[in-house]
């Protein structure tokens, strides 16, 4: 409310005094986020640096062609890995899994998968003993696997259990806010509450947990998720998305601006959003946003596809001001975009890390957002764009004026990019190692116990552990299984109904 009261005149204060008063907001925007939130790189020190030519057994449930900010955050770590001089194994769903990636692996495991009942949208690993099978081999094949890091999915008693069993320091990233996922794509309450009581279960089996942003940390750690203080961050590639990108090409510039705006005069102002298409995005509000402005010639530009894709077909067209065909862009092109529109958008309220966010800053691209979980973390206000009020129309139609009368004044590209300093690939590598290291402490302590007894006690409550996630492994199988034989048997009910009562039509007539 007092940043709103402070800015309200904002629009028709000279540049200098806008700029001036931007500083000083954007200082205590800093200071609050780090007093609210922590910092990325954490303050805890693990006794020794993880040791470099080490085996990691990474799973991971996004791997290209699978095109989202987890695939592309750990085809990078691997890359960066293996230039540490790590050797990393994969252990994969995709059978076409993007052959760069598997040139830069050691090793690559295909598992068994299927979607979701729920969420046919997503895949995961079937609970099987032939997967079991397939990831203890993975480690069995390594000289000494140094430890296993896999992201929060279903299908963890899959690499708790070889953990377990082989010893192995196990790290769980968690990279979906899955609870309210679940929720907003309209879910049965049942499930959104069986999710969140296994989170912090999951969690609390393994050696360390670790997230992508400070905000969403304090997210988990409400949910009874206790994460390391150090969090993973993103970055995006630099050869890609920079603010010099199309300064040598403005014909191209143009001719992005002409695409998405159906040849529109100049002097159109135009918002990008890119993600997927679908409900936990919030598209309408920046629809119903985009429509305020509408006669002051804002465009908005949709990329990207998902299941409510066909929802927001029929917007694409000049008479509503709205550019949408369905599908995802390569990083070439959505650099350009970026680099062609007048600032990025989103109104998500779920991102553990904004991803699209951090790629338009970096190309000098000013974003407007909502002050919420993981897009606070990216965007720093008044410097690389705005934090309106989540789900205020007014607040973000407060700074969308502002961002029209006075973008190229108080948004410079060379500025907001220099926003982004803290994502880098190396310090990303760098922060995500210091959890392995963490990780593997937590087990070393666990196991080295002075006191002979001790260690007795905790290596037969770890066998123990590993025989109730025996137990959740084939629980996690019936329930991911049941929806499914329960829809099949109620299709060939319905069938067998149908061709009983066409036959007793038949048997009448006749």
């Amino acid at each position: 409310f007092l940043e709103r009261t402070q800015m309200e005149d904002v629009a028709k204060r000279p540049v200098r005094q806008v700029r001036e008063l931007n500083r000083e907001d954007a200082s205590t925007s800093r200071n609050s986020f780090e007093a609210n939130s922590g910092s990325f790189g954490g303050s805890c020190v693990p006794k020794a640096p993880f040791k470099k030519g080490s085996d990691i057994i990474i799973y991971s449930h996004s791997l290209p062609p699978w095109v989202d900010g987890v695939a592309t955050r750990f085809t990078a770590h691997t890359e960066m890995l293996r230039k540490e001089g790590y050797r990393v194994h994969l252990l994969t769903m995709e059978e076409n899994l993007d052959p760069a990636l598997r040139r830069m692996a050691s090793s690559v495991t295909l598992l068994d998968a299927k979607p979701l009942h729920w969420y046919p949208a997503k895949r995961f690993p079937t609970q099987t003993l032939q997967n079991l099978w397939r990831v203890w081999n993975a480690c069995a094949c390594t000289a000494e696997p140094s430890i296993i890091h896999a992201t929060l999915c279903p299908s963890l008693p899959l690499f708790f259990l070889t953990a377990c069993f082989r010893d192995v320091p196990i790290v769980v990233s968690v990279h979906t806010d899955s609870v309210t996922l679940l929720d907003k794509c309209g879910q049965p309450r049942w499930v959104v509450r069986l999710v969140k009581m296994l989170e912090p279960l999951s969690c609390w089996l393994c050696d360390a947990t670790y997230t992508v942003s400070p905000s969403y940390a304090q997210i988990l750690k409400q949910r009874g998720v206790k994460c390391l203080d150090v969090t993973w961050g993103g970055f995006s590639d630099p050869a890609k998305f920079h603010p010099r990108r199309l300064d040598d090409n403005p014909a191209k510039r143009a001719a992005w601006r002409e695409k998405l705006t159906f040849g529109a005069p100049q002097g159109a102002f135009i918002m990008a959003y890119a993600g997927r298409i679908s409900p936990e995005k919030d598209l309408d509000f920046l629809l119903a946003l985009q429509r305020r402005f509408k006669s002051r010639g804002v465009w908005i530009a949709l990329l990207g596809d998902g299941p409510a894709a066909d929802v927001y077909q029929p917007l694409h067209g000049p008479e509503h001001q709205v550019y949408f065909v369905p599908g995802f862009l390569n990083h070439d092109d959505l650099a350009d975009v970026f680099a062609s529109v007048d600032c990025m958008a989103s109104a998500s309220t779920f991102e553990t890390f904004g991803f699209s966010a951090l790629e338009a800053l970096c190309t000098g691209t000013p974003v407007l957002a909502p002050r919420a979980q993981g897009l606070r973390d990216v965007v720093k206000h008044n410097a690389g764009g705005y934090l309106f009020d989540a789900k205020d129309l007014d607040s973000a139609a407060h700074f969308l004026e502002l961002l029209i009368n006075q973008k190229e004044e108080l948004f410079p590209r060379d500025a907001v990019f220099a926003s982004t300093s803290e994502f880098t690939a190396s310090k990303c590598t760098a922060r995500t190692l210091l959890a392995y290291a963490h990780a593997r402490d937590a087990r070393i302590a666990s196991s080295q116990d002075g006191n002979l007894m001790m260690r007795v006690i905790k290596r037969a409550s770890r066998l123990l552990t590993g025989l109730v996630m025996l137990f959740f492994m084939i629980a996690f199988y019936l329930i991911l299984t049941l929806p499914e034989l329960a829809a099949r048997a109620k299709g060939v009910w319905s069938k067998s109904e149908t061709s009983a009562k066409l036959s007793a039509k038949e048997a009448k007539h006749a």
